[in-house]
């Protein structure tokens, strides 16, 4: 199997910073893969991609933190593109409390 393109797996890619990875990436000529945790989020955040025609981004449903969940995706890429260049895990500090 020859691979033509690089394929990238971004975590909360359905918003913000992580949606912006997403976009930029796909205009580039990378295969996205956008994942979030809620299902309708993420196949919206794809179609928004989609209809600024960056056709290159799928969604699949993850929860970071449930090694099944991770286990599914993994499955996913490797039966889809079996392989993965590029893993975005964008971290977000929330709230910061100085003493």
């Amino acid at each position: 199997m020859r691979f033509i393109f690089r394929v990238a797996v971004v975590t909360g890619g359905n918003r913000g910073i992580g949606l912006e990875i997403c976009r930029q990436l796909a205009a580039n000529g990378v295969m996205v893969v956008l994942t979030a945790r809620d299902e309708k989020k993420g196949a919206e955040a794809v179609k928004t991609l989609g209809a600024h025609g960056l056709s290159h981004v799928v969604f699949h449903q993850l929860e970071v933190g449930n090694q099944s969940s991770t286990a599914r995706l993994a499955d996913f890429i490797r039966e889809k593109y079996g392989k993965l260049d590029i893993l975005v895990v964008p971290l977000f500090l929330f709230q910061c409390h100085y003493v």
